[in-house]
């Protein structure tokens, strides 16, 4: 595999590092606008949980996405 091939593989990459990370904010920003009314019953907490815990996974997924082009030498 050459180096020119992985290059081209990896044009997407920062795209999608950024759709991830970017969801994961908008995640975050749900999840915490869950306690806007006041209410912090055991639902909420769930669901707040629930949300938080999807946030956190796409911004998992993209800082190991990151970490492999890193690896790789490429730059974002």
């Amino acid at each position: 595999m050459s180096d020119d091939f992985d290059q081209t593989e990896n044009e997407g990459e920062p795209a999608r590092i950024n759709a991830l990370l970017y969801e994961a904010n908008r995640l975050d920003d749900i999840a915490y606008g869950l306690f806007a009314d006041g209410c912090r019953d055991v639902v909420l907490w769930r669901r707040f949980n629930e949300i938080k815990s999807s946030a956190d996974a796409k911004r998992t997924q993209a800082y190991q996405a990151w970490m492999r082009l890193h690896r790789k030498g490429l730059r974002l």
